[in-house]
């Protein structure tokens, strides 16, 4: 069992954080991450991660902002059945390109979703958006073995980004994330965090 907050359980807990209820803010460590095998071969499950226990069906919806300052520093939602298989979603910074081909114009605060299943990884960012927002509201819905990933600009309407399954879990620990994969670590904060399952 991870160190207990005040609203979740943490596993990989921060060196500075705080959660009143309300907001949780917490500082990445430098060179934590989720990944699997995918692209760079590498293999990391060292990132923060404030989870609660969820068995059936939920939605989970969060508003995130950060001080994201190097590459691929990026926070969200998480729904982890176990280290090989899990999903990540949220705002990803990207400074430049993320590989050799797929370049963004400066500096952008990238949506996309992440979906690891028996040991690999994959990733799907949206297109640039035209100015980088202050906040992003992400959102994931479980009915049965399926999962409704979705992220809205203002909280109120909400684009679906991807659907996918995980079929043989029950529980699973659902939260938020952050990580700073080739940075020093950055600030951020999680409101609005609601995780509601029918009675």
């Amino acid at each position: 069992m991870g160190v207990k907050g005040k609203t979740g359980l943490w596993l990989q807990e921060p060196s500075e954080w705080n959660d009143d209820g309300l907001r949780l803010t917490f500082r990445t460590t430098g060179g934590v991450d989720f990944w699997r095998s995918t692209l760079v071969n590498t293999v990391a499950d060292n990132g923060h991660l404030y989870y609660n226990e969820a068995n059936g069906d939920f939605t989970a919806t969060v508003r995130i902002s950060g001080e994201y300052r190097d590459q691929y520093d990026q926070a969200g939602l998480f729904v982890r059945q176990d280290k090989d298989n899990w999903l990540k979603c949220g705002v990803e910074y990207i400074m430049g390109n993320w590989a050799e081909r797929y370049k963004y114009d400066g500096s952008a605060l990238v949506v996309c979703s992440g979906l690891t299943t028996n040991g690999w990884s994959e990733w799907s960012p949206l297109p640039q958006l035209p100015k980088n927002p202050d906040y992003v509201w992400m959102q994931v819905v479980r009915e049965g073995k399926t999962f409704f990933v979705s992220f809205s600009l203002d909280g109120k309407k909400y684009e679906v980004i991807k659907l996918f399954a995980l079929p043989t879990a029950s529980k699973v620990l659902v939260g938020r994330y952050a990580t700073s994969p080739s940075g020093k670590g950055f600030n951020v904060s999680f409101d609005s965090y609601s995780l509601v399952q029918p009675a």
